[in-house]
């Protein structure tokens, strides 16, 4: 007829050991992928001098903020104007004037102390950018869990091996009848 439910339970153990000594295995030695860190875009000019006079404000930020990245783009070359054009499209925008930060989905054109104080506090907000340096109190960084692809990996894995232990196998249903 079929297997006894007592025969079944080594099988069981087995599985759930395999199961766990997998999923250990995976959190510890699969490395967690990085995600890509927030990024500042700027798209200004050498000749601009509100460009210019933003430069150092983007410095400053960069220093701050550590996980902040800043992709400065010139838009005087043909091929950084198309990303320009890019990005303020995906936003609904037209790309007018320079300089253009563009954080997430927040757009300024323009620089002035205001809108600097707009980006500063937009970056501050934003997850995976680190506390500005001037900050008083240091807090360590906590430990990234696994990575969504880690995470497929295992339950692939995992159904995997149970498939293969659990899968009727022809030559064992044939000897039992």
């Amino acid at each position: 007829m079929g297997q006894h439910p007592i025969a079944q339970r080594p099988r069981r153990r087995a599985l759930v050991s395999l199961v766990a000594l997998t999923a250990a295995v995976l959190l510890l030695v699969v490395p967690a992928a990085a995600d890509e860190p927030p990024t500042l875009l700027y798209f200004g000019t050498d000749t601009c001098p509100f460009c210019r006079a933003m430069q150092p404000f983007l410095d400053e930020l960069e220093t701050d903020y550590p996980g902040l990245v800043v992709a400065r783009y010139d838009v005087s070359d043909q091929g950084h104007a198309a990303v320009w054009e890019q990005e303020m499209e995906a936003r609904g925008e037209r790309a007018q004037g320079v300089p253009t930060a563009i954080f997430e989905d927040r757009v300024w054109v323009g620089f002035n102390e205001a809108i600097g104080q707009e980006i500063e506090a937009a970056v501050a907000q934003t997850p995976g950018v680190e506390e500005p340096t001037n900050a008083a109190a240091d807090v360590p960084d906590a430990t990234a869990g696994p990575s969504l692809p880690a995470i497929v990996i295992g339950v692939v894995v995992v159904l995997g091996v149970a498939v293969a232990l659990f899968a009727p196998r022809r030559g064992r249903a044939d000897a039992a009848s």
